[in-house]
């Protein structure tokens, strides 16, 4: 019986398509598993925050404060430690750096080593008491839904129904913020002032980033309040950035 003859340019062919797809395997493990690491480090701090088991908010009749942050062992960790952000109903529960400038936490994680996750951290301009009238917190947009990513999820109003407020644990108090306004902001508007002259020209900023937000949140910030503001990247391009702002409730 007659051999049929292998094509060598089928063959070719072939052997180009299992090297572009065993290539494009390995750079999306290398990618998952860069992720998988990066979220685990994150992970293993969260025994430092015990927020799965604290009762209800009602601290008048304590005398003295006491965090259910461990800010001692995080500060041995990173000294660069402030704060600790969680949202009760979403994967958001990270703690809070700042650095020396607003470049080094972009591409370094909480311990400080190089990552394309970077960390949650609190603008230069900003006071580590988040007593100035507005307070820029940065994360990433991460592809995996980790940092930052699910704030642009606030473009729903549906989402925003769900999750109306976020805390702020500090070493000394609890900050509740109500969120106001959600939209994605061209870098250069406005909305990412953050020194205004009087509380008149706050009071004009507030109204008109509460005017920007994409449906009504139905709460109206006050001068007296400050903002603390949630920025991070989003798909609309990179000329923008999807902000949250939430004023600090009583």
């Amino acid at each position: 019986m007659k051999q049929r003859k292998k094509n060598p340019v089928f063959i070719l062919i072939f052997l180009a398509a299992l090297a572009v797809f065993l290539f494009a395997a390995i750079k999306l493990g290398t990618f998952f598993f860069r992720y998988y690491k990066e979220d685990a480090s994150y992970k293993k701090l969260e025994v430092f925050a015990a927020l799965d088991d604290l009762p209800p908010e009602n601290t008048e009749k304590e005398t003295q404060y006491i965090s259910p942050i461990d800010f001692t062992s995080l500060k041995e960790i990173n000294p660069d430690t402030i704060a600790w952000i969680y949202f009760e109903n979403m994967d958001i529960n990270y703690p809070i750096v700042q650095g020396e400038d607003d470049d080094f936490y972009l591409h370094h994680d909480f311990y400080k080593e190089k990552s394309t996750s970077g960390c949650i951290f609190l603008d230069t301009e900003a006071t580590p008491d988040f007593l100035c009238d507005n307070s820029f917190i940065y994360g990433h947009n991460m592809k995996n839904k980790s940092m930052f990513a699910k704030l642009n999820q606030y473009a729903e109003e549906s989402f925003f129904q769900e999750n109306k407020t976020f805390l702020i644990y500090t070493p000394t108090e609890t900050r509740r913020y109500e969120i106001y306004s959600c939209y994605p902001a061209k870098l250069d508007w406005d909305s990412f002032t953050y020194q205004f002259e009087n509380k008149e020209a706050y009071a004009k900023w507030q109204a008109t980033v509460k005017g920007r937000s994409l449906y009504d949140t139905k709460v109206t910030p006050d001068s007296s309040q400050p903002t603390v503001t949630l920025m991070t990247c989003t798909p609309k391009g990179s000329n923008y950035r999807f902000l949250v702002h939430g004023r600090l409730m009583d």
